[in-house]
């Protein structure tokens, strides 16, 4: 199978589009004014949804669909949310959020937003799409993506009871393509997600409509570079723990396709210090490493204990941490390429997180409409501190490592 940037330009739109109808709705129902924060396209690894959904005090609705595309949508929010919804939906649900009734006044919310998300891709593919009675699930750090999602969405996995076949939501046994929505309302900062888990058999469909096979790359293109990505920030964390003598381990590590204006909303408004770089060769574009100001403190006294009365050192060591950090990240890029990735020198920042991203995405939107945004977390075991690791690729020079990833290079 293949994909190309148009599909992922045309996925990012569709997955919108439904997404406002979906918020649509819950004003309707609920009166509570809500938009579309995010919208994209993620390939990510199980283990990395999987986390997601169990770090998470999570409660969700899921609906399978079939017709001219297969696979399930999933809506999930955060617990105190799901009961004031449903509250607004049903008066009185809130005063036993276990009760029949609160969740049969969830699985009704769930049923009419993710019935008009799914309308826009029936619409634009001509054909009809059934959906399935929804189901209420808790999320808990119990459950699998298998659970989340059922035994016929995963590949290799056995097939249900009644041999239906496993196909499914995902490209490969690890990596799963999610079309994710960040829904807010106006008024709050708690959000709720819509993730879509089409059949690899749907993307193929989609695919046909409204790609271009002239620019495709093979799936298995997207998810060599997603194991890249992930072996980076593996060695990017062993050095981390070289330099400062911490345990880390890698706690998430994706690629996401994303509108350009919409990178800084994935971020958080928390503050943070760090250091961006810009890399240039096979790719080129910027990478920012940031830590949380407790994190940054943490680091900064491994690397250089004592100093806490002199700000300019502290601010050299986390310089030369994520100088390293970074080196450690691309360098496993640069080998897989065959290629020499050069990294600028390291500028320090200190303010919240989206506003260090802003400027560079400034300068990308100037020759894209959409990033590929990589996204990778490496933390302490005992949570010491927490690296956050944001990439952002120029879309062209992307593409060129894309063409010596396809397996007809190699």
């Amino acid at each position: 199978m293949n994909l190309d940037v148009q599909s992922l330009r045309t996925f990012s739109r569709l997955a919108h589009s439904g997404a406002e109808e979906a918020a649509g709705s819950l004003t309707t129902l609920t009166g509570f004014d809500a938009r579309v924060a995010v919208t994209k396209v993620e390939m990510a690894t199980r283990a990395d949804v999987e986390r997601e959904f169990r770090e998470r005090d999570l409660v969700s609705v899921h609906i399978g669909f079939s017709g001219a595309i297969e696979g399930h949508t999933v809506l999930a929010f955060d617990r105190e949310r799901a009961v004031s919804l449903v509250d607004a939906l049903v008066p009185g649900a809130s005063d036993n959020p276990e009760s029949d009734l609160a969740t049969s006044g969830l699985k009704e919310l769930g049923n009419i937003m993710l019935g008009g998300f799914i309308d826009g891709w029936a619409d634009f593919l001509g054909d009809s799409i059934d959906i399935t009675t929804p189901t209420y699930v808790e999320l808990d750090a119990g459950r699998s993506l298998q659970d989340v999602v059922g035994p016929e969405e995963i590949p290799g996995e056995p097939a249900g009871a009644d041999g239906a076949d496993a196909s499914s939501a995902t490209i490969d046994a690890d990596h799963v393509l999610a079309f994710r929505n960040h829904l807010e309302t106006i008024d709050e900062e708690a959000g709720f997600y819509i993730y879509m888990l089409p059949t690899q058999e749907s993307v193929e469909t989609i695919v046909d409509v409204a790609g271009n096979a002239e620019d495709a790359i093979p799936v298995e293109t997207f998810t060599s570079f997603s194991q890249m990505i992930s072996e980076g920030a593996g060695q990017a964390s062993e050095d981390l723990t070289a330099m400062t003598g911490i345990d880390t381990n890698v706690d998430v590590s994706r690629l996401s396709f994303v509108p350009v204006e919409g990178v800084p909303m994935e971020l958080t408004d928390d503050a943070r210090r760090g250091v961006v770089l810009e890399f240039s060769g096979t790719p080129s574009g910027y990478i920012a490493i940031l830590f949380d100001p407790e994190s940054a403190e943490s680091v900064a006294d491994a690397l250089m204990p004592g100093m806490e009365s002199n700000p300019a050192m502290r601010k050299s060591a986390l310089q030369e941490i994520g100088n390293i950090v970074t080196s450690g990240f691309l360098d496993g890029w640069a080998n897989a390429l065959e290629t020499t990735i050069e990294i600028s020198p390291p500028r320090y920042v200190d303010d919240i997180a989206s506003a260090i991203v802003d400027p560079l995405v400034t300068e990308l939107a100037r020759t894209q409409d959409y990033a590929f945004l990589i996204d990778s977390a490496i933390a302490t075991p005992d949570e010491t501190f927490t690296c956050d690791i944001y990439a952002l690729p120029d879309e062209r020079e992307l593409r060129a490592a894309f063409d010596q990833l396809a397996p007809e290079a190699n």
